[in-house]
């Protein structure tokens, strides 16, 4: 399924507001209502928009430290490694990666002591032979997914 220019308007005005009334996206480009229904529907069905999803504010939830965890692993230990970090809800992104590093860990915590307790306890398992922490001290450009 191709994309047209038409179509990325209406991804970029859903992408600032995914609640935002289809009339109030046609105003905006210029076309029906309907056309955007229309597309809208067409896009969900082919893939092209997945899904619409929930922004929290993790500041007003009390959960302001947010850190990237780099781990080295034995190569044997990587899938239940993997099975075991991806049940934690303090983990927001989990990648494969190549280079020093092979998962790639994106969390958010309340504190600094909260993100000790998770480094002792959920990362002293077997296979798990480095990390990496890198604590964000602040955005230049936040994260469309998590606002942090």
């Amino acid at each position: 399924m191709s994309i047209d220019r038409l179509d990325l308007k209406i991804i970029r005005s859903l992408s600032g507001n995914a609640r935002k009334p289809f009339k109030t996206i046609a105003k905006e480009i210029d076309v029906s209502d309907a056309t955007v229904r229309k597309r809208v529907k067409r896009m969900l069905e082919d893939g092209v928009i997945k899904q619409f999803n929930l922004l929290l504010d993790y500041h007003k939830l009390g959960r302001i430290i947010k850190a990237f965890i780099g781990l080295q692993i034995n190569p044997q230990r990587l899938k239940p490694i993997v099975e075991h970090l991806k049940g934690n809800p303090d983990i927001q992104v989990l990648y494969r990666t190549t280079g020093n590093v092979n998962l790639f860990l994106e969390v958010i915590f309340r504190d600094m002591e909260e993100l000790n307790d998770f480094l002792e306890t959920e990362l002293s398992v077997e296979g798990i032979i480095g990390t990496e922490v890198s604590v964000v001290i602040g955005p230049y450009k936040r994260c469309p997914c998590t606002g942090l």
